[in-house]
């Protein structure tokens, strides 16, 4: 098996690898300090299960999220945060996380997650029943201009987002030329300052 670690503080994603390591499991754990060497990666590999850090620099965990399922990746996520709300949890549930972890977890839970999630399951079992955060049909931009802005907020250019999506450059100018219309904007930066004063 093969398990992806996304996880911005280098000391946590180094002690849960070993940590992981230590079950017993036949399983290769690849840690990634930035999403996007994470995204990079998964044009030529798909991992068993991804543990993914909250609250990154750069692209967060639900924007990853939200990626990965433009991309149509069925690939379990544990999302593991040491900030943990009802808000934020409905909104890694509405994005397809299948479970959750506090960093203040045992190592037995930690086990029992890993092992819910690879199965199937969801972490913990009423995770399942959580409900989802704002319906995708009150979102102004559609699910492929979602995951645009996404990176974009990130800082990535045109091109690197192209790349990134496996799209062509005039595909992903098309989807900001519409954007800028939804927003009613002209520029990258009123698009993004419009884009947070919304809470897209």
């Amino acid at each position: 098996m093969l398990f992806y670690l996304v996880d911005d503080h280098q000391m946590f994603a180094e002690a849960l690898k070993n940590i992981i390591e230590g079950f017993g499991y036949n399983c290769t754990v690849s840690v990634f300090s930035d999403a996007r060497f994470a995204l990079e990666k998964l044009k030529s590999e798909k991992p068993d299960l991804i543990i993914l850090d909250l609250e990154m620099e750069g692209i967060g965990g639900t924007d990853m999220l939200k990626i990965l399922s433009q991309h149509g990746l069925d690939i379990p996520v544990l999302v593991c945060s040491g900030n943990l709300t009802p808000l934020n949890m409905a909104e890694i549930k509405e994005a397809g996380a299948r479970g959750f972890l506090r960093k203040s977890e045992s190592i037995a839970q930690v086990k029992e997650a890993i092992i819910a999630v690879v199965e199937g399951g969801y972490y913990p079992a009423e995770f399942q029943d959580t409900p989802n955060g704002k319906s995708t049909n009150e979102h102004p931009l559609s699910p492929r201009q979602q995951a645009i802005l996404t990176l974009m907020k990130s800082g990535m250019s045109n091109g690197e987002i192209a790349d990134m999506l496996f799209l062509s450059p005039n595909t992903i100018k098309t989807h900001v030329r519409l954007m800028y219309d939804t927003l009613n904007v002209s520029s990258r930066i009123e698009c993004l300052n419009k884009a947070r004063s919304l809470g897209l």
